[in-house]
């Protein structure tokens, strides 16, 4: 976005983008039709149709189809039945087909052929053994080719998976915001005034009135020669003339200089998720398995992720550091926590030739209203920690890269200031005996409560670890986050 917005720069004309002049009155501030908008939209109507193309693919198919069996046969008979004296006399009987789909429907079941059908086969065959022998190839050959066929499917229908939720935020962008001109014009005659004591000049206003209801305001700034503003007195300023508060984006540049730049400002959050973390790797093992991260968006919205590689040492840990980065990058780039889920079970399942896999636990935390989006695919429970009440949050979904569609459990649970997230990894609860695991955590996660996240996570792995008797069995990760008022 800040080359474009530096790109449209006009010294000569300060305030009026390049190819946009002021807006006729009698339309209020009705949305503007946006370029980037209906392209947007064309790229997802493109991705849309090359994700149909995916799904007419054939099917998988779990046995052997009619068109496979006859060509089963047909080489059963090439081997054993040609040059057989009998061979004439058995093509032509029913008897012969019959024997032959019950010898394979045996095979099928893992049955085996039976005395009895041994003995039918001996007295209609002049070739029994032969022919039971090279049944049983065809077939293992046959069931070979169905399973690659069959992963085959799957690689496809996982990358058409990738194509279409990628259509699908396309379209979510394309129509999450709309122009707000009037309200542009507003803010940069005022804003305009006030940079003019700071020796600043204001090129341009672009303001994005965002489906949740968020604004989301670019200027395009320079300064003079001899001045040099931090954007957060920018922000201080915006913040008076739009009458909401404002902060820098996550990306926007530290301070105005002489070169012309766009600067990014959005609605300052109502809340604060400080985090902390806790984590033992495996006796014996010098690489933890378990990978973590704390993402904060510039949509208000924080995001705290645990991977859990299967098993523990150096494969585990690249499996779930594969996850989180993978998060990390979807999430940040704007795609939704279940889009993201959904994505990085078809990348898992195109490259996981070994049969690893890695839970996802997630938990976004909204600080604008303190709403609390939880998934989970494989993770072990979260604990919600209310003052004195502790909710036990599970789920029963398989890890990534199990399953061909993603399998996944979403929650949602609205928060309060002084509440604390509990998340943890499977190391941790199954430190503690079987029968009662998830009621003897929730009394370790009340018992450890602190209002600093990082010494509750120290406090609760303590305890554990102290169950153990300092032998961690399992890799032990421990995330914590407490809401408070910012």
């Amino acid at each position: 976005m800040s080359e474009v917005l530096a790109s449209e720069w006009t010294a000569a004309r300060p305030g009026i983008w390049k190819g946009r002049e002021p807006y006729a009155s009698g339309f209020g501030d009705m949305a503007c039709p946006l370029p980037e908008k209906e392209q947007l939209q064309r790229y997802a109507d493109a991705f849309l149709g090359l994700a149909k193309l995916f799904q007419r693919l054939p099917c998988q198919k779990e046995r052997l189809g009619d068109g496979d069996v006859e060509r089963l046969f047909a080489e059963v008979r090439a081997q054993v039945c040609a040059g057989c004296g009998r061979e004439t006399v058995c093509m032509g009987h029913a008897r012969h087909g019959r024997m032959l789909y019950e010898l394979l429907d045996a095979l099928e079941h893992g049955e085996g052929v039976s005395q009895k059908l041994q003995e039918r086969l001996a007295q209609q065959c002049a070739r029994p053994e032969r022919l039971e022998h090279a049944l049983h190839a065809c077939y293992g050959q046959a069931r070979t080719e169905l399973m690659w066929n069959n992963r085959m499917m799957e690689q496809r229908m996982a990358a058409g998976e990738q194509i279409f939720q990628t259509a699908q935020l396309l379209r979510h962008v394309s129509g999450s915001f709309t122009g707000a001109p009037r309200r542009e014009q507003k803010i940069g005659g005022k804003l305009r005034r006030e940079l003019r004591g700071l020796d600043v000049e204001l090129g341009g206003v672009r303001v994005f009135a965002c489906e949740d209801g968020r604004t989301e305001i670019y200027l395009l700034l320079r300064a003079g020669r001899r001045t040099c503003v931090s954007a957060r007195s920018i922000a201080q300023l915006l913040s008076e003339c739009c009458g909401e508060a404002m902060r820098p984006a996550q990306n926007c540049r530290a301070a105005v200089s002489r070169e012309p730049a766009a600067f990014h400002f959005v609605p300052d959050t109502k809340f604060q998720l400080l985090c902390g973390i806790s984590r033992i790797t495996r006796a014996g093992e010098m690489v933890s398995g378990d990978n973590f991260a704390f993402l904060e968006k510039d949509t208000g919205k924080v995001v705290m992720s645990l991977a859990d590689g299967m098993g523990s040492g150096v494969g585990a840990c690249r499996e779930s550091e594969t996850v989180i980065e993978l998060l990390e990058q979807f999430l940040d780039a704007g795609f939704p926590q279940e889009t993201a889920v959904r994505m990085i079970n078809s990348c898992m399942l195109l490259q996981n030739r070994q049969q690893m896999f890695s839970t996802i636990d997630l938990c976004m935390v909204d600080l604008y209203g303190a709403g609390c989006d939880m998934i989970k695919s494989g993770a072990a429970p979260t604990f919600l920690y209310r003052g004195n009440e502790i909710e036990v949050i599970g789920a029963g979904a398989f890890p990534a890269g199990v399953m061909q569609q993603s399998d996944y459990e979403s929650m949602h649970r609205q928060l309060r200031p002084g509440d604390s997230v509990v998340m943890m990894t499977d190391g941790v609860l199954e430190a503690l005996p079987e029968e009662e695991r998830e009621r003897l955590m929730a009394e370790l996660v009340g018992r450890s409560a602190s209002r600093n996240a990082r010494e509750y996570a120290r406090r609760l792995m303590e305890k554990v670890y102290l169950m153990q008797k300092l032998q961690a069995r399992d890799d032990m990760t421990i995330l914590v986050g407490t809401l408070w008022n910012k």
